[in-house]
């Protein structure tokens, strides 16, 4: 996923270039309906590219979510070695997706 935001971030800033470009740019030899065209293509491709990284961010939650579920139902087992190399995994693993969410959200 890390790869995949990359590449959407990098999509990004190039449709921000175009969108100044276009906008702003009264020297081109383009009409001003293509440059609204190419304003509005850029503008509605970066909200989809938010709405994909938001999406993202809510699969990062929901695996969060099944995360805690199953510590939930951990606890009916006995307790042992086995129940505590769960938890130990499983802690593991949400403090990995905390740090990272804490990274994404600096």
């Amino acid at each position: 996923m890390k790869r995949s935001l990359y590449e959407l971030e990098k999509i990004s800033q190039s449709l921000n270039t175009h969108e100044v470009y276009y906008k702003f740019n009264k020297d081109l030899e383009a009409s001003h309906k293509y440059r609204k065209g190419r304003v509005n293509a850029a503008s509605w491709l970066n909200e989809l590219i938010y709405y994909f990284v938001q999406k993202e961010n809510k699969f990062i939650e929901e695996f969060k979510d099944h995360i805690q579920n199953k510590k939930k139902t951990l606890s009916d087992l006995k307790e042992g070695d086995f129940k505590q190399g769960l938890y130990d995994e499983l802690n593991i693993i949400e403090d990995m997706l905390n740090d990272r969410t804490d990274n994404l959200n600096k």
